[in-house]
């Protein structure tokens, strides 16, 4: 199943490991780098068990969207399930938050 990642999640991926590095100068460029592959890594597998997961509960926009939220390396995500012209399932990732910043 294909996967798409959304630019804003992408940004908000970005932003937090960018703040994060400047307010902990111990926080190097290597260790970002590994932990977003990390993530990058978990939502490309998320084909393979996003049945598992409930709907969003906690973020309004979430919710009222009718999203699913996947949580991996203190982020939380929201995706949904769509249908392609060929009828083909595809999961899209919408948004990202970290937990600090998550409610």
């Amino acid at each position: 199943m294909r996967i798409i990642i959304d630019k804003r999640v992408r940004r908000e991926i970005f932003d937090f490991y960018d703040a994060a590095m400047q307010l902990h100068p111990s926080l190097s460029w290597e260790a970002v780098s590994k932990k977003a592959e990390r993530l990058y890594s978990e939502l490309n597998s998320l084909a393979d068990y996003y049945t598992i997961y409930p709907k969003a509960r906690l973020k309004k926009e979430w919710v009222e969207a009718g999203w699913q939220e996947f949580v991996c390396e203190d982020f939380h995500f929201a995706f949904e399930v769509c249908m392609d012209e060929q009828g083909r399932q595809f999961i899209w990732i919408h948004d990202a938050v970290h937990s600090l910043l998550y409610h």
